[in-house]
């Protein structure tokens, strides 16, 4: 990428450099030699071409991030930005309408299975892009933590690739719903889960955090196959209560109203990505 970012800056200097000396020689310079006018207007018009289709090529490599791309670069790339890079679980009742939500073990709201992706193998965002972890964070392996904007293409093509990073949903599903007793390891041995797709909310002006400027938050939202053995368990988990201190069953209007049981028990803001 720094390689990307380098060619980025030349065809923009090309361009630039170009496009004056043409101005030069059209507006200002009078009685032009031969040289003017065949050597150097033919090199500044083959320089902006190049650096067009050099730049066009850096705009198909990012995609959709192309814009976000060149905001980091030229514009913001000292800012501090917080990224999250998380999952979230469906679970929808067929017939009720229900989802079923867990308490927050941070916040004191009710939200979906899920949770940010931790680190595998030998990547270094430490050394890489000179993250610092999140002041609360206890696992240095979680992808929660702080970065100047100019790393921010990096780390959104890196989480992309799905390399050297966690990518499936068991770890989360397992802590917060069968090892907190919510629901019975016998019937929840194993989980089918489908990948729906992704939320992004990335350089959202946000103060949340000390010295923080940009927030840039990206979900993974899956939704979970379930056998008729665990459906039939969490029907009877939603027939013998709607909510506990440990989960709620809520509807889709509960969730964009971000709250539920008379408006007296919060949702997260999150959770709407699972509707």
């Amino acid at each position: 990428m720094r390689n990307l970012k380098y060619r980025f800056f030349g065809y923009f200097f090309a361009i630039i450099v170009s496009i004056v000396y043409l101005v030069y020689r059209y507006f200002i310079l009078e009685n032009a030699s031969d040289f003017h006018k065949e050597i150097l207007v033919t090199t500044a018009i083959g320089f902006i071409m190049t650096a067009v289709v050099g730049i066009y090529e850096i705009a198909k490599n990012n995609g959709k991030y192309f814009w976000l791309t060149v905001k980091c670069w030229l514009f913001i790339p000292k800012k501090i930005v917080y990224v999250s890079l998380s999952y979230l679980i469906r679970i929808k009742l067929s017939g009720t309408e229900r989802y079923l939500l867990v308490k927050g073990s941070k916040i004191n709201q009710y939200q979906p299975v899920g949770g940010v992706y931790k680190l595998v193998g030998n990547k270094d965002i430490y050394k890489d892009w000179q993250a610092s972890i999140k002041p609360d964070a206890k696992n240095p392996k979680d992808l929660r933590f702080f970065i100047k904007a100019k790393y921010l293409p990096d780390v959104l093509k890196w989480f992309k690739s799905s390399k050297d990073r966690e990518v499936g949903v068991w770890r989360e599903f397992q802590e917060e719903l069968i090892d907190s007793g919510i629901l019975k390891s016998e019937n929840f041995k194993s989980i089918r889960a489908e990948y729906l797709y992704s939320r992004e909310n990335l350089l959202s002006k946000q103060t949340r955090f000390k010295n923080e400027t940009y927030h840039a938050l990206v979900y993974n939202v899956f939704n979970i196959e379930l056998s008729e053995e665990q459906v039939q368990e969490v029907i009877n988990l939603e027939k013998n209560k709607l909510f506990t201190k440990k989960y709620a069953f809520v509807t889709e209007d509960d969730i964009s109203k971000e709250c539920f049981n008379n408006s007296k028990i919060r949702i997260g803001q999150h959770t709407k990505h699972i509707i």
